[in-house]
């Protein structure tokens, strides 16, 4: 549980095997640098949390297609993000993305869902190393 290890490309390649083996998997990065799922998109992925801020947090008028990105292989990503540094708790941002995840339905549709978990973490209630 230390930053800098290797945890999001250990993630993203037990995506990337979990589809091989024919599992529709999610994989959901719960760092603020939003950079979890880099490697299955190639790109940085607009996080849930900034795509709530555009619809001034009505989280009824966002679709999947809104904030859930192919990646490698079919592997679906989500970016939670989170608030700047001092302004909140990441867990928060984590907690309303599972929630949105649940009311489009996204992990019933799921076979394996990784959550890629800061490893640099300041707020002792979200993960412990």
């Amino acid at each position: 549980g230390k930053g800098g290890i290797g945890k999001s490309t250990t993630s993203s390649n037990l995506s990337a095997a979990f589809t091989k083996l024919g599992k529709k998997v999610l994989q959901i990065g719960c760092d603020l640098k939003h950079d979890s799922t880099f490697t299955l998109t190639g790109r940085l992925v607009p996080t849930v949390i900034d795509t709530l801020k555009e619809v001034d947090f009505h989280a009824e008028e966002l679709r999947p297609e809104d904030f859930v990105y192919e990646g490698y292989n079919g592997v679906k990503c989500v970016e939670a993000g989170g608030p700047p540094a001092g302004t909140g708790c990441g867990g928060y941002v984590v907690g309303q993305t599972v929630k949105l995840l649940k009311q489009h339905h996204l992990l019933e549709e799921t076979d394996v869902v990784l959550f890629d978990v800061l490893g640099d973490v300041v707020c002792g209630g979200f993960a412990m190393p």
